[in-house]
């Protein structure tokens, strides 16, 4: 049986309907950034948001919340039963500054068995099961031998689950260098999704990337300080034009309160209610857009492989 591991439990592959593949729900990294925007922890602005999200035709998040930014899978799994949508919640570490201050005392074989243990039996005293590794974060101009030990532990934890693995990969062509230490470590690129691309404005470097065989996301619609989504819209019509449909995923990577509606932002809803018409706009079809907000995540989240 192939499916989807939910924190409600596993689902068919055809139910997770139009999926957001990097968004955060619930966060708390206020003591390293300083920030009060860098708090979401209030459930009932959360189901207000999910809600906006699903009534605009939105049915599945993907919470990449690991490690060291303290998720909450319990509130997570609440509000996704509260709610009525598919929350997938992913395990694994950000990049350096954001580890936990125990992880440097873990061997690999640990952090390969608290990855496993995520995943197969569930976050630490609940039975809430992560359904993918990420985001898995390095800084953006090189990748640090702490940031390189984890890659080598989530491609082993990926070999023995199957799980995709998902990066962070924020303004530069990093995106590279973590598909070679990912190769390097063993993992399979066809469950490897090379992160936050579209803040890096050049489609070849996305091709490069593409034709190493691992997954693109432009994650970070919205993020206008990054790019204008009319850039991005255009850079979406390329790749489809060079016949990458079927390896890129759309997200909105909502991380800061300023992002919610409840704050003044544009909300999970975004890319459907704003970007879709930008590609509707210049000529992509109902058709592609299905396959990247719906097929493609589809594809990428089931298990087995």
């Amino acid at each position: 049986m192939r499916y989807v591991q939910t924190v409600l439990g596993e689902v068919a592959p055809t139910d997770l309907g139009f999926v957001l593949p990097h968004e955060h729900v619930f966060h708390d990294i206020y003591e390293i950034t300083m920030s009060s925007h860098m708090i979401l922890s209030d459930p009932i602005v959360a189901r207000q948001e999910l809600s906006i999200f699903k009534d605009k035709g939105g049915t599945t998040i993907v919470d990449q919340t690991v490690h060291g930014l303290n998720p909450n899978p319990e509130l997570l799994r609440e509000v996704a039963a509260d709610i009525g949508i598919h929350v997938i919640a992913g395990t694994g570490f950000y990049w350096e500054r954001f580890h936990p201050p125990w992880l440097a005392d873990m061997t690999d074989a640990d952090i390969v068995r608290l990855l496993v243990s995520d995943l197969t039996k569930g976050f630490a005293g609940t039975d809430i099961k992560a359904g993918v590794i990420g985001e898995i974060g390095t800084h953006h101009r090189a990748i640090s031998p702490a940031e390189e030990r984890v890659i080598r532990a989530c491609a082993q934890a990926q070999k023995e689950v199957g799980v995709p693995i998902s990066t962070h990969a924020l303004f530069t062509r990093i995106g590279m260098d973590q598909a070679q230490a990912f190769e390097r470590a063993g993992a399979d690129l066809d469950k490897l999704v090379i992160g936050h691309v579209d803040t890096t404005p050049d489609v070849d470097y996305h091709e490069e990337l593409l034709q190493l065989g691992v997954w693109i996301a432009y994650d970070s619609i919205g993020q206008l300080d990054k790019q204008s989504d009319e850039r991005r819209a255009d850079a979406i019509v390329e790749l489809i034009a060079r016949g990458y449909r079927d390896r890129v995923l759309l997200s909105t990577d909502i991380g800061k309160r300023g992002a919610l509606r409840a704050y003044g932002g544009h909300g999970y809803d975004h890319t459907i209610t704003n970007f879709l018409p930008l590609l509707e706009e210049r000529g992509v079809s109902q058709e592609d857009i299905f396959h990247l907000t719906q097929t493609n995540p589809q594809r990428l989240y089931t298990f087995p492989p």
